[in-house]
């Protein structure tokens, strides 16, 4: 059976989604280039376009206040024995890109970007049995402005913090069964800030924690033509806050979340003929806030994706996939938004040596 799934599809899948557990998560790490047969590499670009709009406490309407953006990643994997074999992944994790242009909340806006590097070494235990893990260096950046605020600003530089990631993997490649569950640990970066009311800058540093995750993955052949896959991926999202020096809002909180997130994704492959693969999933993540965050004001979502992997040598393939996105409503005292969405494209090139 064409092995397409867990990396071919899965792991760009998350790739390619609309963020969530605040606004933040922009992909769930996926390690499925680690088990790939000998030396690969991987590319990926995606699209992603939300439309998020309601009406603010005063009852303006808001305009779409989520800018649109792009994803990249890449990956090489490589054998470096019969046993060990080593993985480099590159990707944007987490970001957040929001802008009021009407309404009460006019000229607030909030960017934050990241870039990780993650090198991963798998230990095959047995034919059946597998350990990895590895480092992560992830590079983060944020920019905000709250009008509303005395016209507060703040400029958090980027930083360069680091972590680990460990895991397992049980697989039975003659029936296209794995299952792989990845660790992903906390991130501390430290950022040099500038401040401001309208005036001179206001020098300061705030510190940031992006959260641990699990990522649990599987995949599952059915038949000789069809795979059935998903995974379940938690974040830590409940200790996540922003908070810089002087900022004047309750509690000194720029962003925060409430609650970590759980989203899961359950999904089918069929091979149509020797080439082409066609791929269908079913997404969600339950919502657990009512009173909106003005910086991403929605909680939850409901989403399905659509995929296609043609081969288009023996070891070259290309892979497409479009995503929709119905993202839960939230109505409190920061306003109402409702019937939003996002939708997104992508597009993934890999080759093996």
């Amino acid at each position: 059976m064409n092995k397409l799934i867990l990396t071919a599809f899965a792991g760009f899948l998350a790739s390619t989604a609309t963020s969530s557990a605040g606004g933040l998560d922009r992909t769930t790490r996926s390690v499925g280039l680690l088990f790939e047969e000998g030396t690969r590499a991987e590319l990926s670009y995606s699209l992603v376009a939300p439309t998020i709009s309601g009406t603010d406490f005063a009852m303006l309407a808001t305009g779409n206040m989520a800018n649109q953006y792009t994803l990249l990643r890449g990956g090489y994997k490589t054998d470096l024995s019969d046993r060990f074999s080593l993985a480099v992944i590159v990707d944007q994790p987490f970001g957040i890109d929001s802008r009021y242009s009407a309404g009460i909340y006019t000229g607030t806006l909030m960017k934050m970007r990241s870039n990780a590097v993650t090198l991963l070494v798998n230990y095959d235990v047995t034919d059946r049995i597998a350990v990895f893990g590895g480092g992560v260096a992830q590079r983060t950046s944020i920019n905000a402005a709250v009008p509303r605020a005395g016209g507060y600003t703040a400029t958090m530089a980027n930083d360069t913090g680091y972590g680990y990631v460990l895991g397992a993997a049980y697989q039975i490649p003659d029936r296209d069964l794995r299952v792989a569950l990845t660790y992903h640990s906390e991130i501390d970066t430290s950022h040099d800030t500038a401040e401001s009311f309208g005036g001179p800058a206001i020098p300061s540093t705030t510190n940031i924690t992006t959260p641990q995750s699990v990522n649990l993955e599987f995949q599952a052949g059915i038949n000789p033509k069809t795979m059935l896959f998903g995974s379940v991926h938690w974040a830590d999202w409940s200790k996540f806050k922003v908070q810089p020096a002087t900022y004047p809002g309750p509690g000194g909180l720029l962003y925060a979340t409430a609650h970590d997130s759980i989203t899961y994704t359950l999904g089918v492959e069929r091979k149509v003929s020797d080439k082409l693969a066609l791929e269908l999933a079913l997404s969600y993540e339950k919502g657990y806030s009512n009173d909106p965050n003005p910086l991403s004001p929605y909680s939850g979502f409901v989403g399905v994706g659509v995929g296609a992997t043609y081969n288009l040598s023996e070891n070259t393939e290309i892979s497409g996939n479009v995503n929709y996105r119905a993202l839960g409503d939230v109505a409190g005292a920061a306003g109402n938004f409702a019937n939003n969405h996002s939708s997104s494209i992508g597009i993934k090139i890999s080759h093996t040596f």
